[in-house]
């Protein structure tokens, strides 16, 4: 008998060949091809099935089924957004607590500016800027971070690699830039390529080595990045690009939310939900910015920041 399998994670040789190595001992299995996304199987009905087929290839990692994977466009996302919003309602509690942490840490540092930093001449016009964008990058960072830990889930090895690369790429993209505005390049990217370093390859590491090597090349070279693009552009307008910067850094980490949801969660009955409650989402993200604050005022500056 012969069935097609859909396998929309093949990606690379390496797909091939983990597929390869599985199917060539599994028995009742006469004949297989493996395509771009799927795969062509001859087999003995009387000694497998198509359901087992499909699970010796999700347990690689894959995802797997004997029906095509089907795709909304933009409009059919949105029309099911308004007609179940239950089942989105993860995404829209991410986004609240974006708001909420951005609200809390400006209101935070209000009073800390009033208690401590009024001595420093200049504070306000040297940092009022930079702090507003480090609360808009740890706030959209954090809440990505929380939207994906909420969920327990089988991930792919395509979609763990995209998850380190964006975290990774996007957390030293924002913090290298913020930090580099303040201090200059060696600071900025130092920082911005712990951060996202560690970032990443936390994230990345759902799916295994490769995604958390994937998450740690993106941090270390986005960092650098982050920082570079706004001590270049210090003296040349960069007030008025850094707007726009974190505006579409911002939809980046949304666009990863979204791809989660629909690679990691929609229409998996084996994912878990465990989400962290926004104290302690907040508490992480009031200690971060407090230690990034610290080095922002009293870490080390180039000559140009000083």
């Amino acid at each position: 008998m012969k069935t097609k399998i859909y396998v929309p994670d093949i990606e690379c040789d390496s797909c091939t060949k983990l597929l390869h190595r599985k199917f060539k001992d599994i028995a009742g299995v006469e004949r297989y091809e493996v395509n771009v996304d799927s795969m062509d199987i001859n087999f003995n009905e009387e000694m497998i099935t198509p359901e087992d087929m499909v699970t010796a290839i999700e347990d690689l990692g894959f995802r797997a089924s004997v029906r095509p994977f089907e795709r909304k466009t933009f409009r059919e996302r949105w029309r099911d957004v308004r007609s179940n919003p239950h089942k989105y309602a993860m995404i829209f509690k991410s986004f609240y607590y974006f708001i909420a942490l951005f609200a809390l840490l400006s209101i935070l540092e209000i009073v800390s500016y009033v208690a401590f930093f009024t001595t420093i001449p200049g504070f306000a016009a040297k940092y009022a800027l930079w702090l507003l964008y480090l609360n808009i990058s740890v706030a959209s960072i954090g809440a990505t971070l929380w939207y994906m830990a909420s969920y327990k889930g089988n991930v792919t090895c395509m979609t763990g690699m995209m998850i380190g690369m964006t975290i990774g790429m996007q957390s030293g993209m924002m913090i290298g830039a913020v930090m580099g505005g303040t201090n200059g390049f060696f600071t900025g990217a130092f920082v911005g390529m712990i951060i996202a370093v560690v970032a990443g390859t936390l994230t990345g590491a759902v799916c295994g080595v490769m995604g958390a090597v994937q998450g740690m090349m993106s941090g270390v070279m986005a960092g650098t990045m982050g920082a570079m693009i706004t001590v270049m552009m210090f003296t040349d307008r960069v007030q008025t690009f850094m707007p726009f910067y974190m505006l579409i850094n911002v939809i980046i980490l949304g666009g990863l939310v979204y791809l989660y949801y629909e690679e990691v969660i929609e229409g998996k009955r084996d994912v878990r939900k465990n989400a962290a409650d926004f104290f302690t989402f907040a508490a992480a993200g009031i200690v971060i910015t407090a230690l990034l604050i610290l080095i922002m005022v009293y870490g080390p500056k180039s000559p140009l920041f000083v």
